[in-house]
């Protein structure tokens, strides 16, 4: 039986960049109320169930469709909640940040590992953990520092190079873009109230120019912390995820044991 138990690993010292690691370890058997995800494992249960038919072997022993489905499912999911946190924190510039891989769960004997995060030739892989974990300033005359919570990183100089100039300036360009097909005018997001911000840049400047002098506010000012990894994992990661994937470990039983009871049955048949 395969031994749930859930851990992330962000470090940068993990061995494929900007990839998160969620491992499934311990055993759990708690069942509560019927959620979406719930209704979701029960119907894949049901499915498999109903395709086993009176064959007795479609599943080895210790294969669990029902528990990998359901891991994926999950994964999906933080995908999505991940990127409404980062459009929430206005955290989305180019849209790199928002393109997260398609989960991947893989078995190693009764364990499950499931890969989250970003592919390594996203430069995403390299930055998210900038934009999760916000930086610290260099600080300077007229500092405004952001809120950076236990953040690691630090700005080493108060002078931007050119390609964080140029990154600020593609970002300006698409987000002027959106302004002309954005049609929303109330409860915006973050994202959504920078791009309009965007759209009343007095004439006289370029958007060189504010690029320029946005790359120096954030050298001298920082990055704050969004947290997107922590919150997506908390909200769904969460109790009813333990117990959405005790229930399909438990339709998996039913249906291994439906597999002994057609090979009974059948050897019956043939005696």
């Amino acid at each position: 039986m395969p031994h749930p138990k859930f851990d992330i690993d962000d470090s940068p010292a993990i061995s494929i960049v900007g990839v998160f690691y969620v491992r499934y370890l311990g055993l759990i058997w708690l069942f509560k109320f019927m959620s979406e995800a719930k209704a979701q494992a029960q119907a894949l249960a049901d499915g498999f169930l109903a395709s086993l038919g009176d064959k007795y072997d479609v599943y080895k022993i210790g294969e669990y469709p029902t528990f990998e489905e359901v891991l994926m499912y999950y994964g999906t999911l933080f995908n999505q909640v991940a990127q409404q946190e980062l459009e929430s924190a206005g955290a989305v510039a180019t849209g790199a940040i928002t393109e997260l891989i398609t989960p991947k769960v893989t078995k190693f004997g009764n364990d499950y590992e499931m890969i989250l995060g970003y592919d390594k030739k996203n430069p995403a892989a390299v930055y998210y953990r900038f934009v999760d974990k916000g930086v610290k300033g260099f600080g300077g005359v007229n500092a405004r520092p952001k809120n950076v919570l236990n953040s690691p990183y630090k700005f080493r100089s108060p002078y931007p190079n050119e390609k964080m100039i140029k990154s600020l300036e593609e970002w300006y360009k698409l987000g002027k873009a959106k302004v002309r097909t954005e049609s929303q005018k109330k409860n915006l997001s973050a994202s959504q109230s920078k791009n309009k911000k965007i759209s009343s840049i007095p004439k006289k400047l370029t958007l060189r120019d504010i690029a320029t002098m946005t790359a120096f506010a954030i050298k001298r000012d920082g990055l704050r912390t969004t947290n997107f990894v922590g919150k997506s994992v908390e909200k769904v990661f969460d109790a009813d995820f333990y117990d959405t994937i005790a229930l399909a470990l438990t339709r998996d039983i039913d249906l291994q044991v439906k597999q002994m009871v057609n090979k009974t049955n059948n050897n019956g048949n043939n005696n």
